[in-house]
């Protein structure tokens, strides 16, 4: 290779094409060191009277909001709870949760969010492993909760998701659930009246409190505990607010993200609280009853993923011009599924595109977006201006643009590491010769020349397999859920392998289809489809359709399950 071919050469770490969308106030901003609550509470000072959130109708002003929060953080402090203590939270996206979050943060102790769906075992393990001495539970996840003498040293409190429903509705919600608190247990109201003649502590901001604890999905893997910080999650915020999106103070966002995800409590919760909007909650994750309320409600902003888009697709949505941001994470939609979207989308009267993301928990969710003024379809979008990207290969070599490998991030809104778990955040984050911290996502993608990032797929989802003359391959299992979704009667699939004698590895597709279609043939069809869109070896041995796929507490397709699945079909 020329030394001119070499110069030529753009390297996404060290070019940055991407910084070309951004302003220059964008890129140097000045990183907000300070706590989430003190974050929300200084870009709200001007806005004490607009609506912080709203539940069923009922409206909670900023002003009432901060304090709330207030009697929260002295009620734990009445209970004890100190400077980055954990208090172990398994809840969804209720206002007395969310009071509480941001009331520890305000005494600098750690809200530690579960997964609701986890079992009674789970919960005593997590709480002996975070010395927890105070758990919080909404009474629909009472189950997670088990034998109440096992936890006979610990402060409950139990909330309801009456708790802050309009009279009316919180009366016969309570009827209907026969509302009851277990005795030695604290309600919400029961709880705040701890508050009384408690000062607050005095908390200095430090950088590497850990302000939050949340969970990874476990798609692939055992879930871990992430430890993220204060700036971890104000530094996705501050990103948002300088990209060109059309946020303003008080307009309505709608959130049905629940804040035991990092996407949840970053982006559904914290963003929309620093923007000063008015939070729509939303903790029915029923995707029809999700779509239901979008057409009720008529947020400006909204953000999902993959399970709502596709249930907003099967049904024929009225007027959507009140939208002003609609856009997703999760598994990413492929070329054909987005252009359709799109195409849907403005058929309603949206005016703009979907805006997909990338992200991950360890990074306090997204790094990377479409944004209105750069989006291309196909991508996952340009890293976020505060954001460094780059691509590796096996060696750690990094590669050009437009070369496949590794993809690794380097942001300030990278994680402390996991809890309790050095060896796993050691694996994750590396140390470049200048000092830079890197996460290596285990994700397989290339950036463009402009910036925009491509997504792979999974390392860990990349198989060896043999073609008919037992030539060794590589099996995508990607690749080949995007060619059946091609087909427009493919609402979700799930692509595994189950180990083969001749082959050593074959494909084994799960699927599901609208409504409407034919599921009799429908296998058939979807077999000659990717036989004429595949190479010979990446083609199914065999196609399943079910009536809908497993899900990760996360919400994402749970592989783990579906390669179970497989194996029994043998």
């Amino acid at each position: 290779m020329s030394a001119e071919e070499v110069k030529k050469k753009c390297y996404p770490s060290k070019d940055k094409p991407w910084l070309k969308y951004y302003k220059k106030e964008a890129v140097n901003a000045a990183l907000p060191e300070c706590t989430i609550w003190q974050y929300v509470h200084d870009n709200n000072k001007d806005n004490m009277k607009g609506t912080a959130l709203n539940y069923y109708g009922n409206k909670v002003a900023y002003k009432e909001f901060f304090e709330n929060v207030d009697k929260a953080a002295k009620a734990f402090t009445a209970l004890g709870v100190k400077r980055q203590e954990i208090v172990t939270i398994v809840s969804m996206h209720t206002p007395e949760t969310i009071y509480m979050i941001y009331g520890l943060n305000r005494i600098g102790a750690v809200a530690n969010m579960i997964y609701p769906t986890s079992d009674a075992g789970a919960v005593k393990k997590e709480l002996r492993a975070t010395k927890s001495g105070v758990l919080v539970y909404l009474s629909l996840f009472e189950e997670a909760v088990g034998d109440r003498d096992a936890l006979n040293d610990l402060h409950i409190i139990r909330l309801d998701v009456s708790d802050s429903m309009p009279p009316v509705m919180k009366k016969l919600c309570r009827l209907k659930s026969k509302y009851r608190i277990p005795e030695g247990e604290y309600s919400f109201s029961k709880f705040l009246k701890l508050e009384n003649n408690v000062e607050l502590p005095e908390v200095k901001y430090k950088a590497d409190d850990t302000a939050v604890i949340v969970h990874t999905g476990g798609t692939t893997g055992v879930p871990k505990g992430v430890r993220l910080s204060n700036l971890n999650l104000n530094v996705v915020a501050l990103q948002y607010s300088q990209v060109g999106f059309n946020f303003e103070k008080n307009d309505v966002s709608l959130d049905m993200l629940p804040p035991f995800i990092g996407f949840g409590i970053s982006i559904g919760m914290h963003l929309a609280l620093c923007l000063g909007m008015e939070v729509n909650l939303w903790i029915d994750l029923q995707p029809e009853h999700v779509v239901n309320a979008v057409e009720k409600i008529k947020p400006r902003h909204f953000i999902s993923g993959p399970v709502i888009v596709a249930c907003m697709m099967k049904r024929e949505m009225r007027d959507m011009s009140y939208l002003s941001t609609f856009g997703g994470g999760g598994e990413s939609l492929t070329v054909e599924q987005e252009e359709r979207l799109n195409r849907y989308l403005h058929k309603h009267g949206f005016p703009g595109d979907y805006a997909q993301g990338y992200g991950m928990t360890e990074l306090a969710a997204t790094v990377c977006t479409d944004i209105p003024s750069a989006g291309r379809v196909g991508t996952v979008g340009i890293p976020l201006p505060l954001v460094n990207i780059k691509i590796v290969a096996k060696d750690d070599e990094e590669l050009s643009c437009g070369e496949e490998g590794e993809i690794c991030i380097s942001s300030p809104s990278m994680m402390l590491g996991y809890y309790n778990n050095q060896e796993e955040t050691d694996r994750i984050i590396r140390i470049d010769d200048n000092g830079e911290r890197w996460i290596y996502t285990g994700d397989i993608g290339s950036v463009d020349e402009d910036g925009f990032l491509h997504l792979k797929g999974r390392i860990k989802r990349i198989y060896i397999t043999r073609d008919a003359k037992q030539n060794v391959c590589k099996l995508f299992p990607s690749e080949i859920e995007n060619k059946l979704k091609e087909t427009t009667d493919v609402v979700e699939c799930g692509v595994v392998v189950k180990s083969d004698v001749e082959r050593e590895n074959v494909a084994v597709a799960f699927v599901t289809v609208k409504a409407d279609v034919d599921k009799t043939h429908i296998e058939n069809v979807l077999l000659e489809h990717a036989r004429h869109n595949l190479i010979d070896y990446m083609v199914p041995e065999k196609i399943i359709i079910l009536d809908e796929l497993p899900h990760t507490k996360g919400n994402k397709i749970d592989y783990r399950e579906l390669e179970r699945r497989a194996k029994e079909q043998e």
